[in-house]
Formats: structure tokens, C-alpha cells, sequence
């Protein structure tokens, strides 16, 4: 059973032009627990349905007695939308208990380099892990690249340049912006493979055995950072992604090479069998949810994994940003919240327990 709890707005700082951070109070018998580099998940109701949108904690469990999240307002993005346009302070929004796996465990004994690399909102779970490792871990040092358009984009430009202040000589703070204006200190371009090596060069070396790396951003800007990463001979295991995946828009299916039509599907859960059929650019979850199915879900974004089935038979699409690895993948695992069938003959079982 989901765990939710309403959170009281105790205050909210406008970031920039289209982000604001917003300031929870913690309740004060059941406080909620997480992990640096976790999400909440916000239900907010829209047009009368309950809508879910997932947002990575800023604030640094332990440290920080409020809770944090940063919004950004997007142009598809519902929720998104609707909070930064009318969040107030007082307001109480509710909220699943903190998820995800983008976790760092601090350790006093540790002594590692901690690489972030970030690119717009995506500095949200990497603040959280910053701030929690420079003040639990005093042996390790943190170096943060930051990607973003032009100064005025940069989300937490004033905390960040606090942050270098108390902790000058164990956090290396990296701007890299498209539009750097006439000031020095900020690097020209963009988050690009050819481009880590160097980077790498401009922070302390520690052996890549010691050395974590955390990205999260944009789609390319991800892929990019990874592959310069892999280039620089950072083991692979040492590299952690929070993808934040995307709805797929039926342009998207059809560059697949997908007829887009109706399908009429097998679907598999707790013991019963149900035909449905997915309606033409809706995925399976959204399908299920329709014909009056009870299935686990959190986020709708496949960035969480409380979707998880297994495609047993046909072909489903499913975009490449998701939370599943190579080995599930390789098990025909998919997230119903963001696939789609392509063939008549597919039968889709749901994971009761998908974690």
C-alpha cells in the first residue's frame, strides 16, 4: 500500500525566470525519511483527475530540516506547470514517501572524489548528494560540472557559490554555459564527450577505484557525460544515472517503424488474465488504468520502477531513458507506464512486487 502524506508549504524561493524551489515542513510525529538523491512524488489534481509528477529532493537528509524540491516549469509538463503557477506558502500538497535509487550512503570514513555532473533541473538530486557528502564526509571531495544555457539559468547559483565559500578547498565548482557572456570564469559550450578529458583535468585526481560519478540532466547532455566518462577510463560500475524519461509522442512510435493503431493485448496480474486494448499513443499502464485495472504504479515517467512487467510475448516499444538496466532489459523487462505494444500478439505479466 502506498505510503502519503500532506506536506505543508513553509516557504518558496523563485530560483530563476522558470524554476522556484519549494520548502516543506517536515510533519511532526511520522518525519519522513530518505536517502541523499531520492524523489517525492506529488499528486495534484488537474481537470478533476489525480495527477502524479516525480521530483528529485534538493534539501540533504540529517543536515537540513526541511524538506526541498525544485519545479521547473515546462511546456508539457502538467503538474509542473500547476505548482509553480500556484504553490503558496501554507498550502498542503500531498505526497508519496521519498523513492529511488540515486542514492549516496555517507560514510565519516570515507575518502573519495564524488564527479557530478548536471545539466538545468538535473542539479536537484545532485545538490542533495553535494551538500550531504561535503558535511558527512570530511575526507572526500566533491567536483560539480554544471551545464546550463546563461547565467541567469543557473538553478541554485547563489547556494552554490555559498557552498564553495565554507568548503573552498573540497568542492570544485565547474560552469559550463552556451552563453557565458564576458566572465572568465564560467567555461564556453556545452556537456560533450570530447570535452570530459579536459574537464576531468581541471579538479584533483583521485584513483578511478575511489572515484563516483552521478549524472543527471538531459537526455544527450547524459549520454554525452557517460560516454566521456567511460572514454576517461571510469569504470562503468562507478557511473550512476537518474533518467528522467518522457512520455512518447506517436511521431516518436512511427520513426520506430510501429503502425500506430489500436492493439488488443494479454495482460497478466495477481493471478488473472485480461484482455485490454491500448488505444493508439497510450501505453499499457494507461490502457489498464482506463479499463478500471488496479496496477502499481508511482510515476507514470519511468524513472522509478514501481511499473515493472515482463513482455513474454510480441514486441512493445519503449523509449531508452528509463530506470531499467542492461540485465533487466535483457529479460525482456519493460515499464508499462511507458511502453507500447507494436505487434497484435503481445502479452505483457506485471511484477506484483517490483522492486
Amino acid at each position: 500500500m502506498e505510503k502519503i502524506s500532506k506536506l505543508k508549504v513553509e516557504r518558496v524561493v523563485q530560483e530563476t525566470h522558470d524554476a522556484i524551489t519549494v520548502f516543506f515542513k517536515q510533519p511532526l510525529f511520522w518525519k519522513l525519511k530518505y536517502s541523499a538523491g531520492q524523489y517525492l512524488t506529488a499528486l495534484v489534481e488537474i481537470g478533476g483527475q489525480m495527477e502524479r509528477r516525480c521530483f528529485s529532493l534538493n534539501s540533504a537528509p540529517g543536515i537540513e530540516e526541511e524538506l526541498s524540491i525544485t519545479v521547473k516549469r515546462l511546456n508539457d509538463g502538467d503538474v509542473s506547470s500547476q505548482l509553480f503557477e500556484t504553490v503558496k506558502v501554507g498550502n498542503r500538497i500531498k505526497v508519496l514517501h521519498p523513492q529511488g535509487e540515486f542514492t549516496v550512503t555517507p560514510d565519516p570514513e570515507n575518502k573519495r572524489h564524488i564527479l557530478l555532473f548536471g545539466g538545468g533541473s538535473g542539479i536537484a538530486p545532485l545538490m542533495s548528494i553535494l551538500k550531504t557528502v561535503l558535511n558527512l564526509e570530511p575526507k572526500s571531495i566533491v567536483s560539480l560540472f554544471y551545464g546550463n544555457r546563461d547565467e541567469e539559468s543557473i538553478i541554485y547559483n547563489e547556494e552554490l557559490k555559498d557552498l564553495k565559500f565554507d568548503f573552498k578547498d573540497r568542492l570544485n565548482l565547474v560552469h559550463i554555459l552556451e552563453d557565458p557572456g564576458t566572465k572568465q570564469s564560467y567555461r564556453k559550450g556545452r556537456v560533450e564527450r570530447g570535452q570530459v578529458p579536459e574537464l576531468l583535468k581541471l579538479v584533483p585526481k583521485f584513483p578511478f577505484g575511489h572515484t563516483y560519478c552521478y549524472i543527471c540532466g538531459p537526455s544527450g547532455m547524459m549520454i554525452e557525460a557517460e560516454a566521456g566518462l567511460l572514454m576517461s577510463g571510469v569504470p562503468r560500475s562507478n557511473i550512476f544515472i537518474e533518467r528522467y524519461s518522457q512520455q512518447v509522442s506517436i511521431h516518436e512510435v512511427r520513426a520506430k517503424g510501429a503502425l500506430v493503431q489500436n492493439r488488443d493485448i494479454r495482460l497478466i496480474h495477481g493471478g488473472a488474465t485480461n484482455m485490454i486494448t491500448v488505444k493508439a499513443n497510450r501505453s499499457i499502464l494507461n490502457a489498464a488504468l482506463d479499463e478500471g485495472l488496479d496496477l502499481p504504479y508511482v510515476c507514470k515517467d519511468g524513472i522509478c520502477g514501481g511499473c515493472k512487467a515482463v513482455c513474454e510475448s510480441g514486441e512493445v516499444y519503449m523509449p531508452k531513458d528509463h530506470v531499467l538496466d542492461e540485465s533487466e532489459v535483457a529479460q525482456n523487462m519493460i515499464l508499462s507506464c511507458v511502453s507500447y505494444p507494436v505487434t497484435n500478439n503481445v502479452v505483457v505479466r506485471i511484477l506484483d512486487d517490483p522492486k
